[in-house]
């Protein structure tokens, strides 16, 4: 992927603090090929002289990956090559790449930095090339987080409009759901009228907090040991666009913090 920025921030460390900086080495021609997110891959079954094959959906497959050329503009000793190596290669989870490029600012991917190889002149060191390899096909913007509080009366029925803004053409989960039942306790059904009315329905007991992950479907109670048993199993989900809730029963808030993928292609 071809970014135009020199500096890039990676696990919160800045590459200026390695002296390390983004460029592009032996690059013979102006026009580049460059991968970028967005692609998929179809499901579909052949059947014998049948000219068109079955369509059963698709997947946003595979995940975004790109290349990536680093170098300095002084000779990289030995021990500050290890240094670089250990920040930005081996780790055992994602960690955070910010590309210091002004339609990036508010972008960043969750990734690994693989395949690394060193780049010399003779025998200098000047720079390093590897591959990013992130956690989905997307990069990713601050999650979106919405606040719904309601007065404290027996019942309460309400239409709040929530803007999904993600990229992603699939329905988007909220990473946090948080529900605060009201002193009656009860129960809440939240409807999403744009998703043809399907609907989220949990029972909870007076003041109790349901902390939910919607997107790898975890829920936690602070009052119940195995709140499951007091939910349909229908994790709420949103449309792309604006979707239409439909919130009522014995709440006080609700709280939705919700991700927003992005479709990059510099």
């Amino acid at each position: 992927m071809a970014f135009h920025a020199k500096n890039f921030i990676f696990d919160e460390k800045p590459s200026e603090f390695y002296n390390i900086y983004l460029g592009e080495f032996n690059n013979d021609s102006s026009d580049i090929a460059t991968p970028s997110s967005g692609d998929v891959s179809l499901l579909t079954q052949k059947l014998f002289r049948r000219p068109t094959p079955l369509f059963w959906g698709s997947e946003q497959l595979p995940v975004l990956s790109f290349p990536l050329a680093l170098y300095s503009p002084d000779e990289i000793s030995a021990p500050a090559f290890s240094e670089i190596g250990t920040w930005l290669f081996g780790q055992m989870e994602y960690k955070t790449l910010r590309i210091c490029q002004n339609d990036l600012f508010d972008v960043f991917f969750n990734c690994f930095f693989a395949a690394p190889q060193s780049i010399r002149t003779g025998n200098i060191i000047r720079g390093l090339s590897c591959t990013v390899i992130c956690d989905s096909p997307f990069g990713w913007k601050t999650p979106k987080y919405y606040d719904y509080t309601f007065t404290n009366q027996y019942l309460i029925t309400d239409y709040v409009t929530f803007f999904n803004e993600s990229a992603d053409s699939a329905y988007t989960y909220p990473t946090e759901l948080i529900i605060t039942a009201n002193i009656f306790g009860g129960s809440v059904t939240i409807t999403n009228i744009t998703d043809n009315s399907r609907q989220f329905i949990l029972t909870l007991l007076p003041n109790e907090v349901v902390t939910l992950d919607c997107n790898h479907q975890f829920i936690s109670s602070s009052l119940v040991t195995y709140p499951l048993y007091n939910f349909n199993l229908s994790w709420l989900r949103f449309l792309p666009g604006t979707n239409t809730l439909k919130i009522e029963g014995n709440v006080s808030e609700v709280e939705i913090t919700s991700p927003v993928a992005v479709k990059i292609g510099p």
